[in-house]
């Protein structure tokens, strides 16, 4: 009787530990993006192709608007409008801590960065501010061989690469942008606190039935 009581108080405990577990199950997802590039680059003395690759963490977002006609747009009843794209010019910019760029047999990292390293990646929409209209992303980046600034035209964004002080004699850049490609990643998962209390929860209450089921044995 005692030990069929027990079983059921144990898979009692167990479900009610396994329930909580189920509501409690949500991954903490590391915030890690990571992005590609790539272009071409041509000069006096080499040509050839720009790759590379750096991650940010995405707490580190910045969100500014760039201009807000919304307002007036419509008080003029629709009259008084930007002269191209939409009414909201937004963006969002990170902090880079992780780079590595291949130019001409030598690789470069964050230590060889004259200031702080950005992306930014640049909105356009009217009347409200979303993230669904990319017009553009400008890599901010440079060292004593090097730089990668942005480009804008109207509403449209990109980055180029070239000589950080140009000059007719040994000037290089990019043929035409660089590009970027997000990296598809596996997020991390990091087990809850109330997930790895319950299964030492079941642990514990398995050893008792155990030990229990044994003291009951006759000798």
């Amino acid at each position: 009787m005692s030990l069929n009581l027990f079983t059921r108080s144990t898979l009692a405990i167990t479900g009610v530990v396994f329930s909580l577990g189920a509501v409690a199950i949500n991954p903490a997802h590391a915030a890690r993006i990571t992005y590609d590039f790539s272009g071409y680059f041509s000069g006096p003395d080499n040509s050839g192709p720009l790759t590379g690759r750096f991650s940010y963490d995405e707490a580190t977002e910045v969100k500014t608007i760039l201009h807000d006609y919304t307002k007036l747009f419509e008080e003029s009843e629709g009259r008084i409008h930007p002269p191209w794209g939409g009414l909201i010019s937004h963006a969002k910019r990170y902090k880079i801590d992780v780079i590595e760029f291949s130019f001409i047999d030598q690789v470069y990292t964050q230590a060889d960065a004259l200031r702080e390293i950005y992306f930014s990646i640049f909105y356009d929409s009217d009347f409200e501010v979303t993230y669904d209209y990319e017009v553009g992303e400008i890599l901010s980046w440079e060292t004593d061989d090097f730089r990668f600034s942005g480009r804008g035209y109207r509403e449209w964004v990109w980055t180029v690469f070239e000589s950080p002080k140009p000059n007719f004699f040994d000037y290089f850049h990019s043929d035409g942008s660089v590009q970027f490609y997000r990296v598809q990643e596996e997020p991390t998962s990091v087990p809850e606190p109330s997930i790895l209390a319950a299964l030492s929860v079941v642990g514990l209450a398995g050893l008792l039935r155990k030990k229990r089921v044994k003291a009951q044995l006759p000798d």
